[in-house]
């Protein structure tokens, strides 16, 4: 089981029924103690498990007295969150995010946006089972997903007609709602992608529907890009990024103040607390649109690229700014011989996301960013960054020696 902003594990070995009853009390004796409302949000994702696990919890927290959930049913997260900040009211969501079919999950989310967490599980945990159980429908969902769209329709105008294809997005939550898209903004077509054409912009999401990715053809564009035409069209004033994202963005928005955040949801929630960032990104493709919605809205990224798109067709050819690459490691490394090595090779180590290694080679910059996945075993993220495009493949070479 891993605990970390959420709650996630295998289905029925780690995550299940029992341990909803249990995280329902608990969830609902905090929610009683702190004040906070007793009405909340329930949503879930595309698993067979998704309902089995909702239906657990629901069916707990109703046995207490003057609680009342709004049953969303197959929700993107961020549409849940979305509903329960604006509303006020704490939510739940039943995912394991983009881990596989056989694995699930629960998040929790607060009115004020922050995350609530229970991290004192014993590893067999029992509760008394509900008295009584009650079925119920979701509330309508093509009415809530529209209203979502309404509300971010009227934060920004789209003027030139765009037609969008969308691939591999037939179990993520967000495939109902990009369907949707056309019937609120009229001048926006979204079909489902038959095949790949070069100049066409394509949307793949994964299963809960918190990550974005957004495609040139074949080409998925590039974070840095897609942070850089967000700021074009926004005012944005304090901008939060990992250490991973490349530090030419400093010098093309001299005006802005970049803070550095830890990768993940909770410091950037916490960041946004602490800080008053505006907007924040991750290299994984989640937007945080704290000054518009206080949370995470990744189709309002999407609007803000086609706001950028209809002055400017140069989404592809900004990547010559940015001299960087990103590699997924899948297997055990040596990270203590690595280290070892490039300290050795003249690098300086700040411990800051993992471990972020750095020289200067006359006026250029380099630098080697180790990150191990905190929800995938022997996962590590590994960031390539240089100044001058001409030391690139180098760094490159050097790092897949390293990591054989």
């Amino acid at each position: 089981m891993q605990i970390g902003y959420d709650i996630r594990g295998l289905y029925k070995k780690e995550i299940d029924e029992n341990l909803m009853y249990f995280l329902s009390e608990k969830f609902f004796n905090y929610l009683k103690k702190n004040n906070i409302s007793l009405e909340i949000y329930l949503g879930i994702d595309t698993r067979k498990s998704s309902p089995l696990l909702a239906s657990a919890f629901a069916n707990k927290f109703l046995e207490f007295p003057k609680t009342k959930i709004n049953y969303l049913g197959i929700v993107p997260t961020p549409v849940l969150y979305f509903f329960s900040i604006k509303n006020k009211k704490a939510g739940v969501m039943i995912t394991a995010s983009h881990l596989p079919s056989n694995y699930n999950g629960i998040k929790f989310i607060l009115p004020d946006g922050s995350s609530w967490i229970y991290k004192n599980i014993m590893p067999e945990v029992k509760t008394k089972a509900p008295t009584f159980k009650i079925s119920y429908k979701p509330i309508y969902q093509k009415a809530i997903l529209e209203q979502y769209l309404n509300d971010l329709r009227k934060k920004i105008k789209i003027k030139e007609k765009f037609s969008l294809k969308i691939i591999n997005s037939n179990q993520t939550t967000n495939y109902r709602l990009f369907k949707l898209i056309p019937f609120v903004f009229k001048n926006i077509n979204i079909k489902q992608a038959n095949k790949i054409e070069t100049n066409s912009l394509y949307l793949k999401s994964d299963l809960d529907g918190d990550r974005l990715e957004i495609y040139l053809g074949e080409h998925l564009i590039l974070p840095e890009v897609l942070l850089y035409a967000i700021l074009k069209v926004s005012d944005y004033k304090k901008v939060g990024i990992p250490i991973t994202m490349h530090k030419k963005i400093f010098e093309l928005f001299p005006k802005v103040k970049f803070y550095f955040i830890k990768t993940g949801h909770s410091n950037f929630k916490e960041a946004y607390k602490k800080y008053k960032i505006d907007f924040g990104m991750e290299p994984s493709y989640h937007f945080y649109f704290f000054k518009d919605f206080q949370t995470e809205v990744p189709l309002f990224a999407l609007l803000k690229i086609l706001k950028y798109y209809e002055k400017n067709k140069d989404l592809k050819n900004l990547e010559s700014f940015f001299p960087l690459k990103r590699i997924e490691v899948k297997r055990k490394i040596d990270f203590r011989k690595i280290r070892e090595s490039l300290i050795k090779d003249g690098f300086k180590m700040k411990t800051f996301d993992d471990f972020y290694f750095y020289k200067k080679i006359k006026n250029n910059y380099i630098a080697i960013n180790f990150r191990q996945s905190k929800t995938e075993n022997d996962v590590w993220r590994i960031f390539i960054e240089t100044s001058d495009i001409k030391y690139l493949d180098d760094l490159i070479n050097k790092v897949k020696y390293l990591i054989k």
